[in-house]
């Protein structure tokens, strides 16, 4: 009845409501990028040394990396909405804590903490899209909410990297937090699933979504997705400006300017999708388009236009990329009701690569080492390749049931 009473335009499944929904991933992912700017900020402020920045970016991504695949199964038992309820008071708790300490023991701890924004969003988010969305729309609403990795990686950056060595360099917290209590405010609007039966979910169990082949190896794709993009993400600010000559805030700025390119791409590669386009052979031209890109993007000697250039063509084609495996989630998932543990485990094994990613990146980047980012673009094209799960060659469009 609480659904009905606010009309079409908030109607579960609506665009309005997806929405809604999206935000939380933004604002989640916005959590993971916005040290990034601010990394030599608390080296001179907190007394972080440059061989800690790694860790202090992979250290957001412990708890997800432990828990995202359990606590998946048990928003699928307790309700997706209550879970970004939780995630959004969590959110505005976390960044009033960076903004109240000076240690950079606390500041590390907090962190680690702030990766329970990512254990809830990143679950229940599109758990609550797939049970809420008609199935005709089911994918390409996927598809819509596969870009809040770039619009949240964008968003961070902007966010922090209009602070970056500046007195206020804390600043881009205080913006999350109000953001995130902005979301605190609208979260009783949000639509509610369907519980999934009692007895289907005790029967599927913590653990079921590691027993399924599709929802694990779509997983794994996406988990070598990350490696490659967001490896290029927690490096390009500090190798840019290296290269270039330029302040790492302005350097900053152009990637999460470059970043929201991968929306507008996000979305074709729905649009694609919907109308039938085979999802194995998409994913297939576009990461041999990634690695003939990334030569280009790091070659020493090009000119600062034409790096900017390839950039835009990066992040196209990351932007594709992410929606053709997140777009193909529904069609893994035994149970749309059940959602929830397939989209933890897909956040729970992208984690563990979020954690890993930054350690394999960061001493390439103090090296000078640019072939080796090559060589870990052009490995992850293939085992990506190799781990997307075929079977369905298509996915639904508007007029299918």
């Amino acid at each position: 009845m609480a659904q009905a009473e606010r009309g079409p335009l908030l109607a579960p499944g609506g665009w309005v409501s997806i929405g809604m929904i999206y935000l939380y991933g933004v604002f989640s992912t916005a959590s993971l990028s916005k040290i990034i700017p601010i990394l030599g900020d608390v080296g001179a402020h907190l007394g972080a040394p440059p061989a800690r920045f790694g860790l202090l970016i992979s250290l957001m991504t412990v708890l997800p990396a432990l828990l995202a695949s359990v606590a998946g199964s048990v928003i699928d038992r307790l309700g997706a909405q209550r879970a970004l309820q939780l995630v959004a008071v969590i959110g505005v708790a976390v960044n009033g804590a960076y903004l109240a300490t000076d240690s950079l023991s606390a500041f590390m701890a907090i962190r680690v903490l702030e990766g329970l924004i990512a254990v809830g969003a990143y679950a229940a988010a599109p758990a609550l899209i797939m049970a809420t969305t008609p199935a005709a729309r089911r994918g390409r609403a996927m598809a819509v909410w596969s870009t809040y990795t770039p619009m949240g990686v964008s968003l961070g950056l902007l966010m922090s990297g209009s602070f970056a060595g500046t007195d206020t360099w804390r600043g881009g917290y205080w913006v999350h937090l109000v953001l995130f209590a902005l979301l605190a405010a609208s979260s009783p609007l949000l639509p509610r699933a369907p519980r999934a039966h009692a007895g289907t979910a005790r029967h599927a169990g913590l653990f079921a979504a590691w027993g399924q082949r599709g929802p694990l190896r779509l997983s794994l794709t996406f988990a070598t997705l990350i490696v490659m993009g967001f490896g290029v993400t927690t490096i390009y600010p500090q190798w840019f400006a290296r290269a270039h000559a330029v302040p790492v805030g302005h350097a900053s700025n152009i990637l999460s300017l470059c970043t929201l390119l991968m929306i507008p791409s996000g979305f074709a590669a729905g649009a694609l999708l919907a109308r039938g386009r085979r999802d194995t052979v998409l994913l297939t031209t576009l990461l041999f388009a990634a690695v003939i890109i990334s030569v280009p993007l790091f070659v020493p000697g090009l000119a600062e236009a034409g790096r900017v250039v390839t950039l835009l063509g990066w992040m196209v084609t990351q932007g594709a990329l992410i929606a053709v495996v997140v777009a193909a989630l529904p069609r893994v998932v035994e149970n749309p009701l059940q959602g929830a543990a397939a989209a933890g485990l897909l956040s729970q094994l992208a984690a563990l690569m979020t954690f890993v990613t930054p350690l394999i990146w960061q001493p390439l980047l103090q090296a000078g080492n640019w072939r080796g980012f090559l060589a870990v673009i052009a490995a992850g094209a293939v085992v990506a390749r190799l781990l997307f799960p075929g079977g369905v060659a298509r996915l639904r469009g508007p007029g299918s049931g």
